[in-house]
């Protein structure tokens, strides 16, 4: 596919929040103290059973994703959705473990302003 789809204004790569230290970065440079990041690596999704699963997944994660995979071409798309039916065979062993999806939660606090 093709990350450069008409119409979709500038954005931060797809991966960019899922480095801790870049999230807090990004988070104290627009004010917030204490930052913290907790990676949660034991979260597993249960209700994912292939590729197709998995594109509606980001299909519906987000409006930037969204419209990033609506915009594609047909060739592009089915592009897409058989190295998502790939990859989710190879890290599930077709399908006999979880898929294992973990999160990096980041957080903080805005400065307290009489």
């Amino acid at each position: 596919g093709s990350p450069n789809v008409e119409g979709l204004p500038a954005g931060p790569d797809f991966f960019d929040f899922g480095d801790a230290d870049q999230s807090r970065d990004a988070m104290q440079e627009i004010g917030f103290e204490d930052t913290r990041s907790v990676l949660l690596s034991d979260m597993t999704w249960n209700s994912v059973y292939g590729g197709e699963d998995l594109y509606n997944v980001l299909l519906k994660g987000t409006s930037r994703t969204r419209e990033m995979l609506l915009k594609q071409t047909a060739e592009e798309t089915k592009n897409i959705k058989d190295l998502m039916a790939r990859k989710y065979i190879a890290i599930t062993d077709h399908g006999s473990r979880p898929l294992r999806m973990p999160a990096l939660i980041t957080s903080g606090q805005k400065p307290y302003e009489a």
